[in-house]
């Protein structure tokens, strides 16, 4: 089997560097031993729960619903540099004999045959498979062809990110941050911390937003942090030690194929992230393992036809589709503040409500419900 890669490891990717519970559960699944060697690992800090500061700037933290399921010692997210988790992850790989790492191959073309495909690199090589999984993230262009997915303004956000070190006041069970300042809703700034007193900080905006108020992501970023009271007290000391970088990403909208003959697209390059977090890894993550399922399924079956790899589709959507779609209509109701404080203000004062939002992070019965109007009325009466 080969693996492909444009860069050359260690390599950075854009990120906010937050590991989700997904990610774990895919290691834990795939290698058990794998999960404890990351678990040990310096580059990894442990997070449990999440603060989310309203735009009236009340605080409301959540700690992350753990269902026990993980082993002793490993809690229910990371957080560490994208860089380092993926260096450690390709070391992993070249430890497998079946795998045949190709870096600094950029692929820029394929073709079909009649019996797979021919991938086509920068360099003039060319690789023929009898099935490919894209998943060469949010700038894939194999996303529409041969995938099919085509992204407006609407369904693609613009991330940027940059590091800090020195910034104060965090979590003391280092809680990722997710502030709704009201010149981003329904877009937010996040804070989140990192090993060695840095920190991750950037801001999500759907480009929709952003050229009909024609926001400059940059500045508004930095003129947060130079003038929100509570955020210029905590920046106070900090020191930027990073560029800005900027990314779009392709947020979901809908239910669509990501296979094909062939082939099968995954992660970023799939259409995966969160609509409402703006998450990838943990979907892709899911994607990768239910693409390898497949994978294994049709070289045993020898079909590589659209129909049997279908299938992946299927095990995916089954796991992370109502998920997505529920994420997919929360966005209309977070981008009105005087409802986010309302919300957050019951919740504060609210045990109950904290644990109904904390247990919706993993149960998708009880997220449903914040898909509903009649959710938020509720809570702003007091019922």
């Amino acid at each position: 089997m080969h693996l492909i890669e444009k860069a050359k490891f260690p390599r950075d990717k854009i990120c906010g560097d937050g590991i989700s519970g997904w990610v774990l559960s895919v290691l834990y699944k795939l290698d058990k031993e794998l999960l404890k060697r990351l678990n040990n690992q310096p580059f990894v800090l442990h997070s449990f729960g999440m603060r989310i500061v309203a735009p009236n700037h009340n605080v409301l933290d959540l700690p992350f619903y753990d269902d026990g399921s993980m082993p002793p010692g490993v809690p229910p997210g990371y957080l560490c540099k994208r860089m380092d988790l993926d260096n450690f992850l390709i070391e992993e790989a070249r430890q497998k004999s079946q795998i045949e790492i190709l870096e600094n191959t950029e692929i820029n073309g394929y073709k079909r045959k009649a019996d797979g495909i021919e991938l086509t690199a920068k360099d003039g090589n060319s690789y023929h498979s009898k099935i490919v999984i894209f998943a060469n993230g949010s700038n894939s262009k194999f996303m529409k062809d041969p995938g099919g997915i085509v992204k407006d303004k609407k369904t693609t956000m613009t991330g940027i990110k940059t590091y800090y070190k020195g910034i104060t006041g965090f979590h003391k069970d280092n809680y990722v941050e997710l502030h709704f300042l009201k010149e981003f809703l329904p877009g937010y700034l996040w804070l989140f911390p990192l090993p060695n007193g840095l920190a991750n900080v950037g801001v999500g905006i759907d480009q929709h937003t952003i050229g009909k108020r024609k926001i400059n992501l940059k500045k508004k970023m930095m003129e947060a942090i130079e003038t929100v009271p509570y955020l210029q007290e905590r920046f106070k000391n900090a020191e930027q030690v990073s560029p800005v970088q900027a990314l779009g990403l392709p947020i979901w909208d809908k239910k669509r194929k990501i296979s094909g003959d062939h082939f099968m697209l995954a992660g970023d390059a799939a259409s995966l992230i969160d609509p409402v977090t703006g998450e990838g890894i943990g979907h892709a993550a899911l994607s990768g393992m239910f693409a390898a399922f497949q994978a294994i399924r049709s070289i045993k079956e020898k079909n590589f036809s659209a129909s049997f790899m279908q299938q992946y589709d299927e095990e995916l959507y089954n796991k992370i589709g109502m998920e997505l779609s529920i994420s997919h209509k929360i966005p209309r109701f977070i981008k009105y503040s005087w409802l986010f404080n309302g919300v957050v203000n019951k919740a504060v004062n609210s045990k109950t409500l904290q644990e109904k939002l904390t247990l919706a992070m993993a149960d998708l019965e009880v997220r449903k419900e914040l898909k509903s109007p009649l959710l938020y009325l509720k809570v702003l009466l007091g019922r």
